[in-house]
């Protein structure tokens, strides 16, 4: 079943607030999510993983930012902010242990995912349509 909600933020209020309002309705009180947020450089994945991750109880001292080069960051209670944007194949997604952690329980908010080839899970696109407005494009699967 595809359900599918768009969003359009037109500032960072904007996206903190869809953002908390997502992980409230989305994630919380489930024990494994997969969350999939695709968009061009600068949309706003990192800016909206951030948000969710406050509504999730990590406030921003403990925050720390896009793991661009870590690949992984972790949080409590098997939250994991994942960013595989410099892979470029399923055998560093092997040999990084993702596959593996992704059987487990946990939340998972994974930016550049398609190296995943996932069809199940919750995809957030983000498009930018001007300088000052986004949209926001939530598909569950």
């Amino acid at each position: 079943m595809l359900t599918r909600v768009v969003y359009k933020s037109s500032s960072v209020e904007d996206t903190k607030k869809i953002a908390l309002f997502f992980a409230k309705k989305f994630i919380k009180h489930h024990n494994k999510v997969i969350v999939l947020l695709s968009g061009e450089m600068g949309s706003g994945k990192t800016t909206f993983t951030r948000y969710v991750l406050n509504g999730l109880g990590i406030d921003d001292r403990e925050f720390e930012g896009s793991p661009t080069f870590t690949i992984i960051n972790e949080y409590k209670s098997n939250i994991f902010h994942i960013d595989l944007y410099r892979l470029k194949t399923k055998e560093e997604l092997e040999n990084i242990g993702l596959l593996e952690l992704l059987d487990k329980k946990g939340i998972f908010l994974i930016e550049w995912p398609k190296l995943l080839e996932l069809d199940k899970g919750i995809f957030v696109q983000f498009e930018s349509t001007d300088t000052s407005i986004r949209k926001i494009f939530i598909d569950k699967r």
